[in-house]
């Protein structure tokens, strides 16, 4: 405005000195105006820089803003860094002390695992043994069932007189007073029970004497058989067929013969000296005779006999 003004007082002022005065001052006015207008340009692009500046500074106010809250953030992630790094400083040393436990424990759980096995291994003998142990126990349950048959006071009823266990007194007891209590029958009184009976009335009688058991001396190739052997006090050891007192006494007394009695070497009885050492197992008493077969009905001569049963 100020520099309009100039340039009109030096128009009039110069208007007075001609025409080429004249246009000066009109160069000078065109040139007035395209300052102006490069003034009003220039004015308008300062307004507009400065509102740039003012909105950089806005954004620069609200960056460093920021900037100071990414720091407080990231100051706060750092002592959460660091007190993270703690923890895991603390986690690791428990980590190892874990680690060694860990060692520890996989080094006494297979000490365990190798002892549970051992101890597997003994239950299972134990259930091995406790179930061979029921079967026994079951054996000797049977067992005393049958010994429950046998009648009470088997060895002292005292139904013959006692002898002095010598040979010759065997003689006269044989000869004289002993004689089955039934006839030979097939698998009711046969040569077991023929024998039982025979042992029983011995020992009754004073002496001592088995039953035994084999190969029928008179039939290797067949049945198994069972007779007596008697043992004397005066030394000796007799083998008595029970089942021959099925026969006739006279018949062995003619031959000069204790009724039942096996020679051994005697010409008259076939298989005489297998009667000796031709039996495979010999019992003591009835007990023994039943333990061995596990059965009663092999031996129970006493069933009808003598009021036993």
């Amino acid at each position: 405005m100020k520099i309009w003004i100039i340039i009109t007082v030096l128009a009039v002022i110069l208007t007075g000195g001609g025409v080429f005065l004249g246009m000066r001052v009109a160069d000078l006015t065109t040139r007035v105006n395209e300052l102006n207008l490069n003034y009003a340009t220039l004015q308008e692009s300062n307004n507009n820089l400065q509102s740039s500046y003012n909105a950089m500074d806005a954004n620069y106010r609200t960056t460093l803003s920021n900037y100071d809250l990414l720091d407080a953030n990231y100051k706060a992630l750092e002592s959460n860094l660091n007190s993270l790094n703690a923890d895991f400083q603390s986690l690791a040393t428990d980590y190892d002390t874990l680690e060694l436990d860990y060692e520890v424990l996989e080094f006494d759980y297979k000490s365990l695992d190798n002892e549970y096995d051992k101890l597997s291994g003994e239950v299972s003998a134990l259930k091995t043994e406790s179930r061979k142990l029921e079967r026994e126990k079951e054996d000797l349950q049977d067992l005393l069932n049958e010994y429950e048959k046998v009648p009470h006071g088997y060895y002292s009823n005292n139904i013959f007189k006692t002898y002095s266990n010598t040979y010759s007194d065997l003689g006269q007891f044989l000869n004289s007073e002993f004689k089955l209590p039934s006839s030979y029958e097939l698998n009711v009184f046969d040569c077991s029970e023929s024998a039982a009976y025979m042992e029983w009335a011995l020992e009754n009688a004073g002496f001592n004497a088995e039953i035994v058991v084999g190969p029928n001396p008179q039939d290797p190739a067949g049945v198994y058989h069972a007779w007596v052997i008697v043992y004397t006090t005066d030394n000796y050891k007799v083998a008595v067929e029970a089942t021959n007192f099925n026969r006739d006494r006279n018949a062995y007394r003619s031959w000069g013969r204790i009724p039942g009695v096996v020679y051994s070497e005697d010409t008259l009885i076939k298989g005489s000296e297998a009667y000796y050492d031709g039996y495979d197992d010999s019992f003591g008493n009835i007990y023994e005779a039943i333990r061995d077969f596990g059965t009663n009905p092999e031996w129970n001569w006493w069933v009808g006999a003598f009021g036993f049963e």
